[in-house]
Parts: structure tokens; sequence; C-alpha cells
């Protein structure tokens, strides 16, 4: 992503572009769409081209980088009360605005044993630099760390510049922890002709290790979008490592959960490497959990701590609400190339028909059933409305395009159990995105590539949305049907492409002309230093949507 200078931006030095009358209108009505949250916002510079009468714009947008974050002193710190490095999870960035980023650690003991941690609350010092090697020390600060709180730190750094990369450490006592690379967003009416986002999802450490993650730290890029299943709650033995404890179900075994699977080196590299967004999808709580309203007070309680833990060891801006509720869909605009949406497919949803049972279509699929929740359908009907980007890109924790095979294969848990939640969603994407909506999806254990059709029982009908299914980091699938039903997937006519038996992650390379996704797969997802290489590259293309092979 190209931007202007630090000097340009303050001297009011324009950069100019040359746009056309339609293009100029768009982003015009985006910025006005969206707003720009900075406190010393700069007019535009605008004018007009001599020769054509034709429109300027600065493609760098026109927001300020804000005040500065108040923090506290950090002479002020006290003693560390941990008797050895506390950073023995890493740290992280995430949330990314155009003018400000959250930055995260937790201080541990032992990442498995969060009861074998201090009582003691922590004085956390937190630098934000220039350059890695911290000769240019922008913003520093003082935070307190609390058991309550499992000795989580989440900072959000504000007053910083658009499209911009920074580094961030922590200091407890003496100890110090890991760098991490932050970077900041565009400005809400900024035109940048290129992002790089990483898509990744499922990461099941009981199926294997995380070179997936070793190469997207490798990738360095824009943004990493993670789709949900970050922890599995299940049991202590597995093919490839073990959990090293029975099932989660209270607060301090999610924390330990998330403390042996933030362990991991790659993951802590990932991590570091650039900020990150994250949804939830089941597997944050429990196999297929859904909505809370049917819910008996055990399971309500055991949701509660999960979302808990789960906010404990993310770099998100929204923390827990009194009643244990967590807000995860949210927005993030990339200039106006794109509209990223993130959606919550687990706290609002109805119980899946069928009984939950996969297999032949019940009579309760037909009724009327949602998937994100009413209050979810009204912000996501009035966030699409309101933009006008080049792409519109959601992170969709389960499969919308139909696999349901016209009713002999249904699994209820995905989109396909809420037909006519997909009908509502389906009519607001062709009255405010349609021909540059895309879908990135986890859950299903798959690689992917296909579309969802504007009428989903019939496969050949014109494409509505293009979805891109994202392999998962480690987890293997392990329905029993996924051998026979694999291939006939791959012969429907809104597939392009289907493989149950591959590991990975996606970058997509966002233009306004196209979107590349590049699927980065791993040979082996039992070996930690498995090769993993640009196995498949897809194109889809406004208006068309369809994906298209870029190596056949």
């Amino acid at each position: 992503m190209g931007r202007r200078s630090l000097t340009d931006r303050l001297t009011g030095t324009p950069v100019l572009r040359r746009l056309d009358r339609r293009a100029f209108l768009r982003g015009a009505g985006g910025a006005a769409a969206v707003g720009c949250a900075g406190s010393s916002r700069k007019g535009r510079e605008s004018g007009t081209q001599p020769e054509t009468g034709e429109p300027w714009i600065d493609p760098a947008g026109s927001c300020g980088p804000g005040t500065p974050t108040a923090g506290g002193d950090p002479s002020a710190a006290g003693a560390c009360p941990f008797p050895a490095d506390p950073f023995g999870l890493g740290v992280a960035s995430g949330d990314p605005l155009h003018d400000r980023v959250v930055l995260w650690t937790r201080l541990v003991v032992d990442p498995t044993d969060v009861a074998a941690s201090p009582d003691d609350a922590a004085d956390v010092v937190w630098e934000l630099a220039a350059d890695p090697d911290f000769e240019s020390i922008l913003q520093e600060g003082l935070v307190v760390a609390r058991a309550e709180g499992a000795h989580a730190v989440h900072v959000d750094v504000d007053g910083l510049e658009s499209e911009t990369e920074y580094w961030f450490r922590f200091r407890c006592g003496s100890f110090e922890s890991p760098v991490g690379r932050a970077r900041t967003l565009p400005c809400p009416d900024a035109l940048p002709e290129v992002v790089r986002l990483g898509f990744a999802t499922c990461q099941n450490w009981l199926s294997g290790f995380y070179a997936s993650h070793r190469s997207l730290a490798e990738a360095q890029l824009d943004l990493v979008v993670f789709l949900g299943d970050y922890i599995y709650e299940a049991g202590d033995v597995g093919a490839v490592r073990d959990h090293g404890a029975p099932e989660c179900t209270d607060l301090e075994g999610y924390r330990n959960r998330h403390g042996l699977y933030r362990s991991d080196p790659d993951l802590q590299a990932a991590h570091a490497s650039a900020p990150w967004v994250a949804i939830w999808d089941d597997h944050e709580v429990d196999n297929n959990a859904a909505g809370a309203a049917t819910d008996d007070a055990a399971f309500a309680e055991r949701r509660r701590v999960a979302y808990q833990a789960w906010y404990e060891h993310m770099p998100v801006r929204q923390a827990p609400a009194e009643d244990g509720g967590l807000r995860i869909h949210r927005h993030l605009d990339l200039g106006t190339l794109a509209r990223l949406v993130l959606l919550d497919g687990r706290q609002h949803r109805d119980l899946q028909p069928c009984d939950d049972v996969i297999g032949s279509a019940c009579d309760e699929v037909s009724e009327d059933r949602t998937l994100l929740g009413a209050e979810q359908e009204a912000w996501l009907e009035t966030t699409l409305a309101g933009q006008s980007a080049d792409w519109v890109l959601v992170a969709n924790p389960v499969v919308m395009l139909p696999i349901d095979l016209g009713g002999v294969f249904l699994n209820p848990d995905q989109w396909d159990g809420y037909p006519t939640a997909r009908a509502r969603f389906l009519e607001s994407v062709a009255a405010h995105a349609s021909g540059r909506t895309v879908l990135f999806t986890g859950d299903i254990h798959a690689a992917g590539a296909g579309v969802v059709p504007a009428a989903p029982a019939d496969y050949e009908s014109a494409p509505a949305i293009a979805e891109l299914v994202v392999p998962p980091t480690s987890s293997r699938v392990t329905l029993e049907l996924a051998g026979s039903v694999g291939p006939l997937l791959a012969t429907q006519a809104h597939i392009e492409w289907w493989d149950w038996t591959v590991n990975g992650w996606t970058e997509a390379v966002v233009r306004p002309e196209g979107i590349e996704a590049i699927y980065w797969l791993v040979d082996d997802v039992t070996d930690p230093a498995s090769e993993v290489r640009a196995a498949r590259r897809w194109q889809v293309t406004p208006g068309a949507l369809r994906p298209v092979d870029l190596d056949a």
C-alpha cells in the first residue's frame, strides 16, 4: 500500500492522481459514509486538471493522525512480580484503524497453568517505535496487568499515521518481550492500489503443527484475518500432539488451552508479523455451539468464560459486556478499495434444524431461522448500504455456497441449514454490493473456490457472491462421508475446486481490477519444518465473480 510521506502530510504538498469522474464520486461517497475519526483532520486537496477539467484527488486520503494515547508514566513502574521472563506467549497487534491499533501481550509463569502466576498486579511498560531497533520511540506508557484478567494487556494506541509500519514491545521490570510489527490502515477516503491480506482458520493442536503460520509470518502482510476455531476444546490425546488436559468447561481450562496454543513459536511469529482481526466459530466454546436464548444456565456460564478467555488472548478492542456477551461483528475499511465485514455466526443464531444431524434435509430447514440474529442482520444491511468500495470482503465463519447435493447431503450447521437467512443475506448484497462481494470462509476443514448462486437451489443460476474456502491451518476432516462427497462437490456447476485433504492459508492480493487468491499449502502437517508452497492461484474479477484458475 503506497502512502504519502509525513513531510508531505505536514506541509500540505499534494500528491495528485488522475481519476475519472465516476471514480472520484465513488471515493467521495465512501468518505462521506464512513467519516474519519482523527481529531486533526485535514481538508482534501482538490482542484481540476486544466487540460480536461476532471478532478484531482490525493490518493493518500484526507485523514489526520488524531491525538496520541494518554499512557501512564513508565518511570513510575514498580518491580515485576513474576520470578522469570513472563513473555512466554509473545506479542500481537490487532483491530487496526487508520490512526490506531491494539497492542497485546499476556504475562505468564507457565502457559498451561494460569494458577501458577502471582496474584499481584504487574506494571507493564509499552513502547511504540518507528523502527525495529527502537532508535526512534514515538509513544510509550504504563499499563497494569491484573490477575483477575489473567495478566492480559490490551493497549489501544492512538495518534498514528495511516498506512504506516510501527514496531512495539513490552517490559516488566528487567524482562523485555519480543518485538512485534504493527501497521495502520489507509484513510477511509484513500485510494490504495493494492492490499495484501492473509486468511487463516482451524488450528487444531491435536491434528498437526503450524508450518502454515511460519509461512504466513514470512509473508509480512498488511493484515491477517482469522476466521475461527483458534482453539479446540476437546480432550487431551491427538494424532500428532496432545492437549495434555481434559475438555475445557471452565475459565481456568479455557485460559490454559489458549495458553498452550499461544506457546507455539510459529503461531507467535504469525501474530508478531502483522496486525490480526479475528472472529470465532464453534470450538472456541464447544462443537457446533449455537445461540444464547435456549441455553441452560450451566452452558451459558461455560460460553461466558470461554468468551472471556478468548478476549484475554486476542488483540481486540471490544471487551466483554457485564452479561458476558462480546460483540465481534464489525467492519474495517481499507480505503475505498475494500470494506472488510466480519461476521459472528455463533453467538446469535437459532439452533440448527434436523437435530443438527448431517444427512437428508428435514422439514425444519424451510422454517424462518436466523444464523446471524436479527440485530446483526440489521447491522449488516446498514454496513453494506453505507459503502461504495471497489470490493466487499466478508469474513464468513461457515460455508454459504450450497453443498446439499439436492437435499441428499445437508450439513445443518452451515448456511444450508438456514436458507431463509441466506436469502436475506443475498438480497442485501444484491441491493448494495452486487458483483463485488467475496466471502472468505473457514470451519469446514477444506479448501475450495466457487460462487453462491443467486438462486441457491439452482446451481447454474447467475453468481451472486464469490466464495473462497480457506484451508485449515492444521485441522483434518474426520467426516466419514467426505471421501465420497468431495469428488461430487467438485463436479457441481457452482464449485470450481474442492479439496478436503490440504492444510495451509490463503493470501488475497486485492486490487480494484481483481483479487488474486493464492493458496499456500503445507506438504506435511505432521512436520513442523514442512515446506509450504504457493500451490493454487485463483482470480476473481468484479462483475463476473466466478473464480478463474490462473494455473490452468
